[in-house]
């Protein structure tokens, strides 16, 4: 009578789940339907009004301009600490606080007697960098500086100092 049931129960559950089936896509019917397309054909007349230019082929560029928004940006740290040991974080600016964002660093690096000189390839003018200064020595309160893109400048420069 076990064994009975057991089997039972076996075959139940192998119907249950169902077959390997047939790989072929049966055949299904796509009912097809026509529409009808018409054409609305525009004329503006230009003669009296500015001529417009579509797309690009009314664009000017200047000869010295090349489309790069990528500018260098120099960092120059010189704190004049001696051998006071520190790590420097150049980071973007977290939000609207003036907290630097640590997910987004563009410059990790300690600095050597106090001092720290590295140029960056920036993409972006629009940004806002806080550079964060952490000492060693934890009786030392970090020191946070600030810096944004200078249009009036033709070389950018993070000067700490």
């Amino acid at each position: 009578m076990n064994k009975l049931t057991i089997t039972l129960c076996f075959s139940v559950c192998l119907t249950a789940c169902g077959g390997g089936g047939d790989e072929k896509a049966t055949p299904t019917s796509v009912q097809a339907t026509t529409s009808t397309t018409t054409t609305t054909t525009v004329s503006t007349d230009t003669s009296t009004t500015a001529p417009v230019s579509e797309g690009m082929v009314g664009l000017t560029i200047a000869d010295d301009f090349n489309l790069s928004t990528k500018f260098e940006l120099g960092i120059d740290v010189n704190l004049n600490a001696g051998d006071q040991r520190a790590y420097l974080n150049v980071c973007y600016r977290k939000g609207e606080s003036d907290r630097a964002d640590y997910n987004n660093c563009v410059v990790r690096a300690p600095l050597t007697q106090g001092m720290v000189e590295t140029t960056i390839v920036m993409s972006r003018q629009d940004i806002e960098l806080v550079a964060e200064i952490w000492f060693y020595d934890s009786s030392t309160e970090p020191l946070s500086y600030s810096w944004q893109f200078d249009a009036q400048q033709a070389k950018q420069v993070f000067e700490i100092r």
